[in-house]
């Protein structure tokens, strides 16, 4: 949901990424960057810094949304990019969610089936469109919905809460993809 709002946010983030492109900054390297933080906001969340943390992951997700950017304002746009930009999303996600139950900040259960749910959302994208689906960017919780609402749960210390608001949510999107996948390919 999320995603359809990108259109109005882009000149602020071509404002950013600019400088970065006069240095000759590579949008893998910014999505490389991206995996890095995100991998420390899951080490401060296994280390039960859940505010700290969560701020990390706010900034991850700024630098995250700069790679796109930066590869369609320098022409750098590639499938491997976009290809390298979602396999590394998926280790973030898992990661972040790891981070959270090896900290014991919630069942590793309820993380677990949140990791599915999550896997999940992008696998059925990823395969409806290839079998023809059209663009299948649909659901209540996308990634952005979903790591915004870890951070906001994290946030005021609540991330264990946070987890089960994702896992319910990512499941509900996972049957609206399945839903509109049927109905589209039929």
């Amino acid at each position: 949901m999320l995603n359809n709002y990108r259109e109005n946010v882009r000149g602020y983030l071509e404002t950013i990424v600019r400088p970065l492109a006069d240095l000759g900054v590579t949008p893998n390297t910014i999505t490389l960057l991206g995996l890095i933080i995100s991998l420390f906001g899951a080490y401060l969340f296994y280390r039960g810094e859940q505010f700290w943390a969560a701020v990390t992951l706010l900034f991850g997700s700024l630098i995250d949304a700069l790679d796109g950017t930066l590869a369609r304002m320098t022409g750098k746009t590639s499938r491997f990019g976009a290809f390298l930009d979602s396999t590394l999303d998926r280790i973030s996600d898992g990661a972040v969610l790891f981070g959270i139950a090896l900290g014991g900040l919630v069942d590793w259960r309820a993380a677990f089936l949140t990791f599915m749910g999550a896997y999940l959302v992008s696998y059925e994208r990823c395969r409806a469109e290839l079998a023809g689906s059209g663009k299948l960017a649909i659901g209540i919780a996308e990634r952005a919905e979903r790591l915004l609402i870890l951070i906001a749960f994290a946030l005021v210390g609540y991330i264990g809460y946070g987890v089960y608001v994702v896992g319910v949510l990512t499941w509900t999107t996972a049957f609206q993809r399945m839903w509109a996948a049927y109905q589209r390919l039929k």
